[in-house]
């Protein structure tokens, strides 16, 4: 799947996403997370290792160069952030056992937010960043989150435009779709001469855990991929449209 296909499925009781075309960096870019990170289900070398637990992590300083320089290359890894090296040093025998199951199960506790760590996010990379699961303790910024994501598409997927953030109210309209596996298709954008517009499409396609066979039922126009409306952007100023 083109990585600039964005795929969104919000699962509410769960403070969960899942994601295809959004990295780690992406995701502590758009929640202003500077914490350091343990870093698990990887063998990448390197990183900084806790003397007790011996989780290895990197500062939050170090995220945005490891990420891109290794972790984007990574099939699968877990990142869930913590506050600082003294409460990696101080905790219990069952708390990182916690952590461990946490960050190999995902889906096997109760939830992804630990006391211990007190965590603000647990993201599980599967497949680059073709597959994620990402759960967010701050549901509130959520609108927010997915503003800073998008921006950050348009800005290193589409050349030669200028792009103002996208209005929280567009946004917040975008989100009313996400529990249904909202479709932003950044892969197949319409110009106008001279880039004077842009216009977006968006979709619901459901529930999808294998982003191949999304790829593959998006591709072939599956009627259950429902069209449901465009971005355009013209004169610095966004507007929705729905179908």
């Amino acid at each position: 799947m083109s990585k600039q296909l964005f795929y969104m499925k919000q699962d509410r009781e769960l403070q969960r996403f899942t994601l295809h075309g959004v990295t780690l960096s992406d995701v502590a870019e758009a929640l202003s997370l500077a914490r350091p990170m343990i870093i698990c289900r990887t063998d990448v070398k390197g990183m900084r290792q806790s003397t007790r637990t011996r989780f290895r992590y990197i500062e939050a300083h170090e995220l945005a160069t490891f990420s891109s320089r290794y972790l984007n290359n990574q099939t699968t890894f877990t990142a869930i952030d913590f506050p600082d090296y003294h409460v990696l040093e101080s905790l219990s025998d069952h708390e990182i056992a916690e952590i461990l199951f946490l960050s190999h199960m995902e889906r096997g506790l109760k939830t992804p937010f630990l006391h211990s760590i007190q965590n603000e996010i647990a993201f599980f990379n599967e497949a680059n960043d073709r597959h994620s699961s990402l759960y967010i303790r701050d549901w509130a910024s959520i609108n927010r989150f997915l503003q800073s994501v998008l921006q950050s598409k348009l800005d290193r997927d589409i050349r030669n435009i200028s792009f103002v953030p996208i209005p929280l109210q567009v946004i917040d309209e975008l989100l009313t779709l996400a529990p249904q596996g909202l479709i932003i298709d950044f892969d197949h954008t319409k110009r106008s001469l001279f880039n004077r517009y842009i216009t977006i499409s968006f979709y619901v396609a459901g529930r999808y855990e294998d982003m191949s066979v999304l790829e593959e039922d998006f591709d072939a126009k599956k009627e259950s991929i429902a069209l449901k409306g465009q971005l355009t952007y013209r004169r610095r100023t966004w507007e929705i449209e729905r179908f």
